[in-house]
């Protein structure tokens, strides 16, 4: 049995759904979530109020749709919350359940704790995007050991640069998902891959396609409804997009769909038919988005339709025969998707995983940064009546990663002792058309004339996550951040996780506040006993609490934890105390019950000596 150490699982974060995979002595595995190899990234409240994640969670989207939380992906790196239960979570949040649910599904299956993991975001995501998914990973538990982009994983999971593969090759990687789109230009050679450009949209994807199609179902319906019924309400809203969605995937293959849904409203039901061409000419405006992105990156990668050798399809909407004849229309060639579209980015996270993890590289990857990066400065030249407040760029997109570059500015008055610094993410140099994603302030400057040298130095990561350094070059002064806050508020990742803690918390105290509501729902559902709970035999029994006095327990430590911080005790104990909470929050998110166990011990330790 490998140590959890050495596994390192790769993990699609998607839209609509959710993947997980690792690399195994004997190869690699998709690892089921509920029995399926994909999960729905659905989360939601059951009628008990108990937490639900995956298909269950999308099973009542329609009957319950003010307690279930659908593409939380499109709100990554926003400050936008989503309700749930009468309370407010972030999308970090959100994302954290499901990636939490992929994680104790790998540890069922694997047999031991699973820490560490790679991430797939797409590659058009922005910083605060990848910030956001990262922080979300860490709330789940996961020591995040890489954030890749999606085209890249796929290309991997294609075997690019293996023995498998061509020697030189220039690879299209088209990524149409449940809510965001990426294509990428991936050049091969003697085992370097390496991604010439990036481009997309985070905000085109199948969720869009279903909204047209439920568009013209309720047009349809209101046609011979003739407004006798009043219109439709919004759970029958959720049920047209429901059921044209399973039009939609019938019309992957069939060029007519039928659509039958009885009492939308209390006299009247929708019976249509749907013709594969009425859907394409629907969504023929978002695909003409989309090739002009593939142009775009083809431009930039200086290459022409006739030099691409392959094209590879990933996501689950690329299933959709028209997005196969368009781009075999534009650049000559077939498409292949001999991987299943919705797994691929998963395999391929799972192979760089495995890499990190001290397994033999299939490929040197060489990524890029899709987007340019620079700062706020006051900008002059030739000809100019006076310098104006402009965007210059350090590092440009396109930029093969890891990458530090730096650039010369200076002070622009005497006695400039102080500097704020705004950081953008864009190609504009006008700064409101770029991202904001950050600022800061380098103090203590010398007491100097105008034009007191400071050196910018911007690096981003393998991870693509920007790190930005400001150096007064006459004292060596320095000024180091990690650009964290995105244009939003950054995810306080304590608070994060007592939020989601009270959640499980909830959840748990509802599951065992009725033993007969329990037993009803025993007899009457097929699941399995609760993985999450502590086994039985004979390590269980009064030395070994249930779950629920665990969280209990916990809950109880924590308050009298709280107690004791507001009283003047010494930093020491403050430090400790503080660190036992944050340990005993990711326990009970994660669900480590041994971890709480621990946690719990300790800090009833530390409260018995500090307590009068």
């Amino acid at each position: 049995m490998k140590k959890s150490k050495e596994t390192v699982v790769g993990i699609d974060l998607g839209t609509t759904n959710s993947a997980i995979a690792v690399v195994l002595d004997d190869g690699l595995e998709m690892i089921p979530v509920h029995g399926q190899p994909t999960m729905p990234s659905v989360v939601g409240l059951d009628p008990a109020g108990h937490l639900i994640v995956g298909q269950a969670a999308k099973n009542q989207s329609v009957s319950a749709p003010e307690n279930t939380v659908l593409s939380i992906k499109r709100l990554m790196g926003s400050d936008e919350t989503v309700a749930l239960g009468g309370k407010s979570y972030r999308p970090e949040e959100i994302s954290a359940l499901i990636l939490g649910e992929l994680k104790r599904a790998a540890e069922a299956r694997l047999g031991h704790p699973v820490e560490r993991a790679v991430i797939t975001v797409p590659a058009f995501f922005n910083e605060c995007q990848r910030q956001a998914t990262l922080d979300a990973g860490r709330l789940a538990g996961f020591d995040v050991a890489r954030i890749i982009n999606e085209p890249t994983a796929a290309a991997l999971a294609y075997g690019a640069g293996t023995q498998g593969g061509s020697a030189n090759e220039t690879l299209l990687v088209y990524d149409l998902g449940g809510g965001t789109f990426d294509v990428s230009l991936v050049t091969v050679e003697n085992g370097v891959v390496e991604v010439r450009s990036s481009h997309g949209d985070t905000r085109l994807g199948g969720d869009d396609f279903d909204e047209a199609l439920a568009k013209l179902a309720e047009d349809r319906f209101e046609e011979t409804d003739r407004g006798a019924s009043g219109g439709i309400s919004p759970v029958a809203r959720r049920r047209l997009k429901a059921v044209m969605e399973r039009a939609k995937i019938t019309l992957s293959d069939e060029p007519f769909a039928a659509v039958h849904e009885e009492f939308l409203t209390a006299t009247a039901h929708l019976s249509t038919e749907v013709a594969r061409s009425d859907y394409e000419k629907l969504i023929t405006p978002w695909l003409e988005k989309t090739l002009d992105c593939m142009q775009r990156a083809l431009a930039d990668a200086g290459v022409t339709a006739a030099k691409v050798d392959k094209i590879m399809l990933v996501g689950g909407a690329t299933r959709t025969p028209i997005v196969q004849e368009l781009l075999e229309d534009r650049l000559g060639k077939t498409s292949r998707h001999e991987i299943n579209p919705d797994l691929i980015v998963a395999m391929g996270a799972a192979i760089q995983g495995a890499a990190l993890a001290g397994r033999p590289a299939p490929a040197i990857l060489i990524d890029i940064t899709a987007h340019s990066f620079g700062i706020g400065a006051m900008m002059g030249g030739p000809g100019m009546f006076m310098p104006v407040f402009g965007c210059s760029h350090i590092i440009r997109r396109g930029t093969p990663l890891p990458v530090k570059k730096s650039k010369l500015f200076h002070t622009v008055y005497d006695n400039q002792m102080e500097v704020k610094i705004p950081v953008f993410q864009g190609e504009s140099i006008v700064p409101e058309e770029n991202l904001k994603i950050g600022e800061f302030w380098i103090k203590g400057l010398s007491k100097a004339p105008e034009g007191n040298p400071v050196v910018m130095q911007l690096e981003i990561d393998l991870s693509g996550l920007l790190h930005v350094t400001a150096t007064e070059k006459a004292t060596g002064l320095a000024k180091s951040v990690t650009i964290d806050t995105a244009g939003h508020h950054r995810l306080n990742l304590d608070a994060a996780r007592t939020n989601l803690a009270a959640l499980f918390e909830e959840d748990d105290a509802l599951a065992v506040g009725d033993d007969s509501d329990a037993d009803d729902d025993e007899e009457g559902s097929d699941a399995e006993p609760d993985a999450d709970e502590p086994p039985p035999g004979p390590t269980a029994g009064p030395s070994q609490p249930s779950r629920p006095e665990l969280l209990a327990s916990a809950k109880s430590l924590r308050r009298r934890a709280e107690a004791i911080l507001v009283r003047e005790i010494s930093p020491t104990d403050a430090a400790e105390i503080r660190a036992l909470l944050d340990a005993s929050s990711t326990a009970i998110t994660s669900r480590d019950w041994p971890a709480l166990q621990e946690a719990d011990d300790k800090l009833s330790d530390v409260l018995f000596y500090l307590e009068d």
